[in-house]
């Protein structure tokens, strides 16, 4: 049972389905923007417990509303990585940022002044 005023299970499922559906809506506008038809979630309030219902409602969402769904199913599937997703996706972009090879050089560089002298 949950504590004063907390509404014990039946307000915890009322509070993570309204969260799913808040999170559907922001996914529909992402699959529209930018066209893509797998979506992954995960984290560490990706738990167990809620999956299920993330999962059902966000996919019911995603197919019901974007206008990609004309086109195509677009999936909805928990990650591999479970909790630690966010912290693996944010460690890829630091590195993906940091390695990659650049064309054309620094940004930051500029071409000389015709004096031959740097500014």
């Amino acid at each position: 049972m949950g504590g004063p005023g907390t509404g014990g299970a039946a307000g915890a499922g009322a509070a993570v389905r309204e969260l799913a559906r808040a999170i559907g809506q922001g996914t529909v506008g992402l699959v529209d923007l930018l066209d893509i038809d797998l979506v992954v979630l995960g984290g560490p309030f990706f738990t167990d417990e809620v999956a299920p219902l993330y999962l059902a409602q966000i996919e019911e969402m995603v197919n019901a509303f974007p206008t990609a769904r004309r086109l195509r199913h677009i999936d909805v599937e928990a990650s591999v990585l479970g909790p630690e997703a966010a912290a693996v996706g944010a460690a890829s972009t630091i590195f993906h940022a940091a390695f990659t090879p650049r064309l054309g050089g620094s940004a930051l560089r500029r071409p000389a002044p015709e004096s031959g002298r740097f500014p």
